[in-house]
């Protein structure tokens, strides 16, 4: 595993590129933004932007505005999306629990999300960051586990054992930020296919620099 002096060293530089890093889905609301990353799941966020954002505006407000929809209504407004048919299941499954459990309102606890349908440790991870202020949250989405792995900071490849080994190195009061940077940076340049090496601001101190 990493020691804490290198993770202190990426996360300040990150700092200094991506101050401003901020979530890829548009959203208004913690509503908005947990049915959209439900939906984003094997899906870009361009594609779900596109779909949900005039469908929040004029139709679907809260919990109980897709529930008064229906499913096959929900369904047939989200078609575009990829896996639509269980996607659409397990949005109408999260807003029953939201509604008769909730009281309507999206639960701001990592327990209380993850008791939802379809919401597992990365979604509420980005519920909490972005809408209720948690800084102590590890987002591990694809762009995170690629260039941790490649960094050298993880060792393993299950999410739930990423989550803990990279608390040990990023103090709490970074980690969201953390994890919003180093996907910004999996976004533009440390990519799955040709990693842009020779433009990567981290390239005099990580291991697999040149070497992909």
């Amino acid at each position: 595993m990493a020691d804490i002096k290198f993770a202190k060293e990426i996360i300040k530089r990150l700092s200094q590129q991506y101050p401003d890093a901020k979530c890829h889905l548009d959203f208004k609301s913690p509503f908005e933004l947990i049915v959209s990353t439900v939906l984003a799941a094997q899906c870009t966020d361009v594609r779900v932007n596109m779909v949900m954002t005039p469908l929040y505006k004029s139709k679907y407000k809260s919990p109980a505005d897709i529930l008064n929809d229906g499913e096959s209504k929900f369904r047939d407004s989200i078609k575009s999306i990829n896996f639509f048919n269980n996607k659409a299941k397990a949005i109408l499954s999260l807003c029953k629990t939201v509604v008769e459990k909730f009281k309507g309102k999206i639960p701001n606890t990592m327990e209380g999300l993850t008791s939802l349908s379809g919401v597992g440790r990365k979604s509420a991870s980005v519920v909490l960051g972005n809408c209720f202020g948690k800084t102590d949250v590890i987002i591990v989405d694809t762009h995170l586990k690629r260039v941790c792995a490649r960094l050298g900071l993880i060792e393993s490849d299950n999410p739930d054992k990423i989550e803990i080994e990279l608390k040990e190195i990023i103090p709490a009061k970074e980690q969201f930020f953390f994890s919003m940077r180093i996907g910004e940076l999996g976004r533009q340049i440390c990519k799955a296919r040709n990693p842009n090496c020779t433009e990567c601001f981290l390239n005099d101190v990580c291991p697999s620099a040149f070497k992909v």
